[in-house]
């Protein structure tokens, strides 16, 4: 089987698995798929990496847009406020 099947063999059954299994059995895989794991969970740790910045950023803009909608509500009562006085 070419490496280039092979990985896509290994990168199927690491998904189904999942990072912490293909933690734990490491040290029992054969050196090449072994190596291709390290590359893989690589992979992964920068994806994780991606997703946790993308949320943080999209918590931020939701704090800031619900801050600026409280802030337009207490706008609106003291304007509805005055202009009734």
């Amino acid at each position: 089987m070419p490496i280039a099947d092979e990985e896509a063999t290994w990168r199927a059954e690491f998904e189904e698995s999942g990072e912490d299994d293909v933690r734990r059995w490491l040290n029992m895989m054969p050196e090449p798929k072994r190596q291709f794991a390290f590359r893989w969970l690589r992979a992964e740790a920068k994806k994780r990496t991606l997703r946790e910045h993308q949320t943080y950023r999209y918590v931020q803009w939701t704090f800031w847009a619900a801050l600026a909608a409280v802030v337009v509500g207490i706008g609106g009562v003291l304007v509805t406020w005055f202009g009734l006085h």
